[in-house]
């Protein structure tokens, strides 16, 4: 086990390497698939309210992770975590296993392709080979299926995405490199990532960085084609084409794709589904034990299991009843209207060391002001601080902690300047209720 942190940049905690915060330790438990069974559920909210304080944090990556857990009952949490088969051999192993996958894998029939039996294949070839250690911390990659709950707008440095039954598209830090056949795919993936191995600067963390450097050609630039599965290949740029890469040409769309960030948007979803799903929001992706506990229970009575999604809520699949009651009951949101689906929010101090405001705390209590926005259609970050934990994209309404109170920015990030001065809870309440009235949520030099 490695010494917790507080202290490394560019880095996710883990079970085996923990993470030093204001109300102790981070422990995060990744999840192959994002599944758990109704009874290892039951287990890790008991083990969270035995060796932290009780408060669990769902991550955008699909895992979840126990706060305040302390020195002395680290150990005795990661042997309960060995007991019931969620802990890695080493942390190496551990930290590559960044994969997200799609939440219905194996339970969607609607999906072009089922990726579950390639989610726990490519984490095991992550962890075989020694050489894929070196990925950064938070390099990760993206397994999706399509279908009701396709991973559209899910960010990842290496993505397969299903485009019909026989093959995926695969893409680069975001940008597409063209299709693979289905068969081929993790083999087609794993070689992009040894690639960017081969590439990467010191400072390039991400597969965006590269990219960037070294950019993609357009399909329209390629002069030459080859055979290798199902449509005609080509190699994938300057520094790429080493090793012989090759990726085939994606196929020319029929109609201009919708601008970024107007897909689905499967953030906002909560309550019963046609599909034989239910979605159980947690406010700002924070539960406690009790509640974990309490859907354990609902999944259990009904013969479903637990998925957790990368929009930071919990599936409960396949379930053909309606739930609500049980799930409300929690104090969970079953409610796709509810405005604190919209709200990006960190926890914030005191729990976090870099947190200058209860970003969190702060976000339930400006959350009826902030509803009023969200009707209109707006996307509110809450940071305790300018790392902006929650959120990378820019939001309409971006709120940053600035010594106990807060600064704020239009369709911005949060490392954007304040437009005004730092304002306590009050006066920031009484400066969005005008600009309410307003009916204005723009910068004050779009006004």
């Amino acid at each position: 086990m490695s010494e917790p942190s507080n202290q490394v940049k560019g880095w996710c905690p883990g079970a085996l390497r923990p993470m030093r915060s204001g109300d102790g330790l981070i422990v995060r438990v990744r999840l192959t698939g994002g599944e758990l069974t109704p009874e290892r559920a039951a287990a890790l909210a008991e083990a969270a309210r035995r060796f932290g304080n009780g408060l669990i944090d769902l991550t955008s990556r699909a895992n979840l992770q126990m706060r305040g857990v302390r020195d002395e009952t680290l150990q005795p949490l990661l042997d309960r975590l060995a007991e019931l088969g969620l802990l890695d051999a080493s942390a190496a192993a551990e930290q590559v296993r960044n994969v997200i996958a799609s939440p219905l894998a194996g339970l969607d029939p609607s999906a072009p392709v089922d990726v579950q039996p390639l989610i726990r294949a490519l984490e095991l070839r992550l962890i075989g080979n020694d050489r894929f250690h070196s990925l950064p911390a938070k390099f990760g990659f993206l397994l999706d299926g399509g279908g009701v709950l396709s991973l559209d707008g899910v960010e990842a440095d290496i993505a397969l995405r299903a485009e019909d039954d026989a093959h995926f598209r695969l893409e680069a830090g975001g940008e597409a490199l063209g299709r693979v056949r289905v068969e081929e795919a993790l083999e087609a993936a794993l070689s992009v990532a040894e690639r960017f191995l081969a590439l990467r600067q010191p400072d390039e963390r991400r597969m965006r960085d590269v990219v960037r450097r070294i950019p993609l050609p357009s399909p329209e630039g390629i002069g030459t084609s080859k055979r290798k599965c199902l449509g005609s290949t080509r190699s994938v740029g300057v520094g790429w084409e080493a090793e012989g890469v090759e990726v085939p040409t994606p196929p020319r769309p029929s109609a201009d794709p919708p601008p970024p960030g107007e897909g689905k948007d499967q953030s906002r979803l909560a309550g019963p589904h046609a599909a034989g799903f239910f979605t159980a929001a947690a406010p700002f992706g924070r539960l406690d034990a009790h509640q974990l506990e309490g859907l354990a229970g609902v999944a259990a009575r009904h013969g479903a299991t637990l998925r957790l999604t990368p929009w930071r809520s919990i599936l409960l699949a396949p379930l053909a009843v309606d739930v609500t009651p049980e799930v409300s009951s929690l104090g969970l949101v079953v409610d796709p209207g509810d405005p604190r689906l919209a709200i990006a929010a960190c926890p914030g101090s005191p729990s976090c060391l870099s947190g200058e405001a209860p970003a969190q705390a702060d976000a339930g209590r400006l959350a009826p002001v902030l509803a009023g926005f969200v009707e209109r259609g707006a996307s509110v970050h809450i940071s305790g601080c300018a790392k902006g934990c929650a959120r990378r994209a820019p939001a309409s309404i971006t709120l940053v902690g600035q010594g106990g109170r807060y600064g704020i920015a239009f369709d911005a990030d949060s490392k954007a300047p304040s437009e005004t001065e730092p304002m306590s809870l009050g006066e920031l309440t009484a400066f969005l209720a005008k600009r309410l009235a307003e009916k204005s949520f723009k910068s004050s030099e779009q006004r």
